[in-house]
Order: C-alpha cells, then sequence, then structure tokens
C-alpha cells in the first residue's frame, strides 16, 4: 500500500489532542498541523505544502474545508481530503463507512489512492448530509449526531409537530423540465449512500459517485398514516422496490424546489429550509449534482456502497401525492388524524351498503332456511351443520350498514338497516321457536350450552371480527373473507337457542343466548364505526347519542360478561384443584380420577368420578359431599361416580 508523503491536518479545540498521534504515525506521513483560524486566513500559504487535508472537528469546520477543497480543485488544481471522525460525530463515521477505531482511520486516511465523488449544491452551498424543507417530524432526528438530551428533545419538538402537522403547497421542477405542484408536509433530499440508516429504511440505493439527486416528498393524508409510515420504516415492512404510502420520490440530476411559482400565497418566510442543520436559505432552491467534485480516502466498503452511476433518465415516483380535489381538501389545515377516503371508495362502498340495508325477499328466505338449519344443527349436536348455518346466515350486512349509518350520521341508511336487523332477528327468534314446539322432547346438547354462557371472551371475538368485516367491506378484493368473518362471530346459532329456550319455557336458555347475541351485536357494531373512520370515511362519529346509548348498553352487558367470565375462571381453577386431590374421610383414601360442572335446568351441576377401595356409607357420602361444596361459592347439585380397585 502507497502512502502520502506529505498531508496537512487542520485542527480546532475539539481535535488539537490528536496531532502527536498523527505525526507519530507508522506510515512515514510527513504531518504539517495549522490550526484552523491560521488556516482559513491565508489557505494559499499553506496547500503549497501539502495538497492532502485530514479533516477532523467541529462539523462547520469540516463543511468549510470540503467546500474549500472542492473550489480550489474546480479551478484546476490538486486536492484531496480525508475525514478523522471525532466519537461523537456518527453521522459522519457512517456516511464514509469509517471505523471507531483511530488507528484504523489514520490508516485509511493517509492512503495515496484518493477517488473522486459527487457533491451536491444548493443556490452555490455545499450540502454534505441533507437539506428538509418543510416539517418531517421525528425522522429528521435518525439522520444527525445529537447528544442523547438532543435527541429527546427533538423527540418531544417532533411529537408536537406531529399532532399539528398541515401541508404547504410547493413547486418542483426538473432538469428536463417536468414540473409537478403539489402539497406536502414536507420535502428532503439525504445526500449520502446505502450505509445510512436513512436512506436504508427508505430502500433508496443512492450513491455519492450518482450523478442524480434522490428527492423524497413527505405527503401523508392523516396523522395516523404518518405515524404507519415511522412504524414500517423501523420494522422494515416495505419490499425495496415499493415506497411507503406517504412517501413519492424524484430522480434528476437537477431539481428546482419553489412556492410562489404555486400560486399568489407566498408563505416562503415562514416555511422552515435546513441545510446540514443551518437555516441560510431561501426560496427558490436550486439543486444540482456535480460531478467528480473532491477526491477523498475512503475505506472499500465505502466505494463498494457508492458505485459510479451515470444516467440521463429521471425517475418520478409521484403516484402518493395528492390528486387535485385532495389537495383542497387538506390545504391550510392540520392533518386530520384519520385520512379521508377517496372519493371512488366512498361511491362504491355506499352503494353497496344502501343495497344491503334494504330489506327484500332474499333476506327473509336465507334468515328463515340459516335459522332452521342452525336449530337442525343445534339439535343434532352437529358443529358442521352450525357452520354451515353461519356460511348462510345473511345477518352480518345490515349490521355493517347500520354501523356506518352510525358513523356517518345518514338516518335513512341507520333507519333501513336497523329495521332490516329487527325483523332479522325476530324472524330468526320465531323460527327456531315454532321448530322447538314440534320437536320437545330433544335435550339441551353441547353445542346448545356452550352457547347460554358468553363472558368477555366473545366480546373480545365480537370485536375483532367487527373490525375484520369492516376492512373487508371496504376493499373490494378482500370481500371474499366476509364468510371467514361471518364464521367466527356466529350470529344466528345465539337467536337460534334463545328461540329453543323460549319453545322449552327455559327462561336461562333464552336469557344466556340472547345475551350473547346482543354481545356480538354491539361489539360488531362499535368496532365496525372505529374501523371505518380510521380508514377514512368520517373524521367523528355524526349520531354521537346513538353511539351513547349503544356504550352505555356496553357498559351494563360488561358485568354479566365479567361475572360469567370470572365464574368460568373459578370452574377451571377448582376443578383442576379437586382432580388432584386426595379426600380422606373416616380413614378411608379418596382420590378425584374426573371433574366437570354443567349447567342443567338452570343449576351447577358438578360431575365427580372418584377412586376407592371401600364404599362409603351414607354418613361418609354426606361428609365427602360437605368437604365438596366447601370449595363453591355457590350452591350446586353433586353427582357422584364410583370406581373401585379390587
Amino acid at each position: 500500500m502507497k502512502y502520502m508523503e506529505q498531508a496537512l491536518f487542520i485542527y480546532d479545540e475539539l481535535s488539537g489532542d490528536l496531532i502527536e498521534t498523527l505525526k507519530n504515525n507508522d506510515y512515514g506521513t510527513q504531518i504539517t498541523a495549522v490550526e484552523k483560524t491560521q488556516f482559513l486566513n491565508d489557505p494559499l500559504e499553506y496547500i503549497s505544502i501539502a495538497h492532502h487535508l485530514l479533516l477532523a472537528g467541529e462539523m462547520q469546520l469540516i463543511n468549510q474545508l470540503l467546500e474549500f477543497a472542492y473550489r480550489y480543485s474546480a479551478n484546476g488544481q490538486q486536492c484531496t481530503v480525508s475525514f478523522l471522525p471525532l466519537p461523537t460525530q456518527k453521522l459522519l463515521r457512517r456516511s464514509y463507512q469509517l471505523s471507531t477505531n483511530l488507528q484504523d482511520n489514520i490508516e485509511v486516511a493517509l492512503r495515496d489512492e484518493a477517488k473522486a465523488i459527487n457533491l451536491l449544491e444548493c443556490n452555490g452551498k455545499i450540502v454534505q448530509f441533507k437539506a428538509v424543507v418543510g416539517k418531517i417530524p421525528l425522522l429528521e432526528s435518525w439522520h444527525s449526531d445529537l447528544s442523547m438530551g438532543a435527541f429527546l428533545q427533538n423527540i418531544l419538538l417532533g411529537v408536537k409537530q406531529f399532532f399539528s402537522l398541515s401541508m404547504e403547497q410547493l413547486s418542483i421542477e426538473t432538469e428536463k423540465d417536468k414540473q409537478i405542484k403539489t402539497i406536502a408536509s414536507g420535502v428532503f433530499i439525504v445526500n449520502q449512500n446505502r450505509g445510512s440508516h436513512l436512506t436504508r429504511v427508505l430502500h433508496q440505493k443512492s450513491s455519492m459517485r450518482s450523478d442524480r439527486l434522490s428527492l423524497m416528498i413527505l405527503s401523508p393524508f392523516s396523522a395516523v398514516e404518518y405515524f404507519l409510515f415511522l412504524f414500517s420504516l423501523v420494522f422494515h415492512f416495505k419490499r425495496e422496490d415499493t415506497l411507503p404510502h406517504a412517501v413519492s420520490n424524484i430522480k434528476s440530476k437537477q431539481i428546482t424546489i419553489d412556492m410562489k411559482a404555486f400560486s399568489n400565497d407566498d408563505n416562503s418566510e415562514t416555511t422552515s429550509i435546513r441545510l446540514d442543520e443551518q437555516n441560510s436559505a431561501s426560496f427558490p432552491l436550486h439543486f444540482k449534482i456535480i460531478k467528480q467534485a473532491v477526491k477523498i480516502n475512503a475505506p472499500e466498503k465505502f466505494w463498494e456502497l457508492n458505485p459510479v452511476s451515470n444516467t440521463d433518465k429521471e425517475a418520478i415516483r409521484i403516484d402518493n401525492l395528492p390528486d387535485e380535489k385532495e389537495q383542497g381538501k387538506y390545504f391550510k389545515q392540520d392533518l386530520p388524524f384519520f385520512s379521508v377516503a377517496s372519493e371512488e371508495r366512498f361511491k362504491d362502498l355506499f352503494l353497496q351498503l344502501r343495497t344491503d340495508a334494504d330489506i327484500n325477499s332474499l333476506y327473509l328466505v336465507l334468515m328463515l332456511l340459516s335459522t332452521l338449519l342452525a336449530s337442525f344443527g343445534l339439535f343434532a349436536n352437529s358443529a358442521a351443520i352450525v357452520i354451515g348455518a353461519m356460511l348462510l346466515a345473511p345477518l352480518m350486512s345490515p349490521i355493517i350498514s347500520f354501523s356506518m349509518g352510525l358513523l356517518r350520521g345518514d338516518d335513512k341508511l341507520l333507519i333501513s338497516s336497523m329495521m332490516k336487523v329487527a325483523i332479522g332477528v325476530s324472524l330468526a327468534l320465531l323460527a327456531s321457536t315454532l321448530l322447538t314446539l314440534f320437536i320437545p322432547q330433544v335435550d339441551l346438547t353441547n353445542e346448545i350450552k356452550s352457547r347460554i354462557h358468553p363472558n368477555l371472551m366473545d366480546l373480545g371475538v365480537a370485536v375483532i371480527s367487527g373490525i375484520a368485516a369492516a376492512y373487508t367491506k371496504a376493499h373490494k378484493e378482500l370481500l371474499s373473507s366476509i364468510a371467514g368473518v361471518a364464521i367466527a362471530v356466529a350470529l344466528v346459532p345465539p337467536l337460534a337457542v334463545a328461540g329453543i329456550g323460549i319453545g322449552r319455557g327455559e327462561l336461562y336458555v333464552f336469557e344466556g343466548a340472547f345475551l350473547l347475541f346482543v354481545t356480538n351485536l354491539i361489539g360488531i357494531t362499535l368496532s365496525t364505526v372505529l374501523t371505518f373512520q380510521f380508514l377514512g370515511f368520517s373524521n367523528t362519529v355524526k349520531s354521537k347519542k346513538s353511539l351513547g346509548l349503544i356504550m352505555v348498553i356496553l357498559v351494563f352487558l360488561s358485568y354479566p360478561l365479567y361475572r360469567s367470565y370470572s365464574v368460568s375462571i373459578e370452574r377451571y381453577q377448582l376443578i383442576k384443584n379437586l382432580q388432584s386431590e386426595a379426600i380422606i374421610i373416616n380413614k378411608k383414601k379418596i382420590l378425584i380420577e374426573n371433574a366437570t360442572i354443567e349447567y342443567e335446568n338452570n343449576m351447577n351441576i358438578i360431575n365427580i368420578t372418584i377412586v376407592l377401595l371401600k364404599a362409603l356409607n351414607d354418613k361418609e357420602l354426606q361428609s365427602l359431599k360437605h368437604k365438596i361444596e366447601q370449595r363453591f361459592s355457590s350452591k350446586h347439585q353433586i353427582r357422584i361416580s364410583m370406581k373401585f380397585i379390587l
């Protein structure tokens, strides 16, 4: 490896302690140390000593010296540079793929093998790291050398900006006269390679030896969309060939950004412009790439990540920018928390939901058939038949329409869908009741019993199902999934069980099953309303009184659901303890082999199988019963089966 014979080390108060280390280098390079003020006062005097500059110290000094090297080289003179980043200058180190070890960086810095890189210039000023126009809350902090305190302060400022984010009008013109007039919360150019964290998470394979600059335009339609954009960056959800939804990208050799060219409104004085953290630029902003601007020393990895790239083509990916109608909605307004769905999505979905809210003969026939099928499945204790009834049931669609009516305050949609649900429920109860009167001798099967003790987990299922239902309705390509949602939430089987309870005259069966249906109905409605709001079909819930009534019903439902859930947990623990217990009565050891709890005829029944050597007399049986009852807080009927070991 060949090394420099002479080099200049320009130092400041932060880097002066490196002088002795550099002068005692192992590569035979003679180092001349010059204090920054002396060099900047008369750089030509010192550049005649050596044409290779070692840059270390504050970033402002490094940027000044880099610009000097570029200007000096542009006049046909030779001037190369190397960087010796301080421990706190992580951005500089990552940008040029330098080591955390000083000796390794010195070895690279003194090599006699400098290669040219391109530089980014804005209005005659070199931009080494990034240029930012407008606001990009939280994102900009990732690409900086802030201390922990300053970083946290920046994060807090970003959070504050996040909740007051707005769009500004911008006019963008490329080298080939492609003009784009749009609105955006911010735009940024990162003049870095693929080793940079920010360019890596945005999947931008940029290069410091490319003759095209890369402009990223950030235009989220809501605060939630911006948050999801940040989330996708952190966890790398996007493929390398795709851009996040909130981002557009333009690649060109030259780009001009202005505000005055868009309209008569001039907000340029209040729009933030930052070039490498310096607020020293004004509109219009003329960005261009300076080819082979300066030669630097860098490790092999830097050159691998920054291949030479020359092309006359421009790359313009602006599908994610708002169209003219959307620009009018968002300009000069704080971004809504939820996005606003497009007119096309509004139109398609509302046409479908209005159709779903209309009562017709097909709906009535399907409700009748699905209820009868579910009832036979319940009587036959057949899960397969019950699932078939779920697939056939049409009750989910009017509930989704009802939810949209609540969200949008559409009285016509609200009333028609509510009437459709009420008629469907009444028909289901009537059909299952009449069927039960004709088949009164059938006992309560496990399929029936499983639907008369709803708890909080059933509410959770309803909430998740409502989210899935709203999402599939809003996206036409997912409508085939609505059948799976219907199976998950099971609306008709609880109604069929409630009708069976009426037909048998067993009130507890009706109460439990109808509570399950109402739980499903309320859970689906609330989660569907919130999901439609999240998807942008309304910023606020218009029918607040109706939604408030539903919330009150949910509060009242929560108590019996919680009690049922607590009882089920208590039963599980008690049964678990009973099954592992040995009871001694009158010196007779009794092992509990199995224990279950059933609910029959409005009473809890404990079925216990015990194993013993000798039979128990009446007094001993009463003692066993008493010991078991002590473990339960409520009254239970106990049934005991005995197994003898001979």
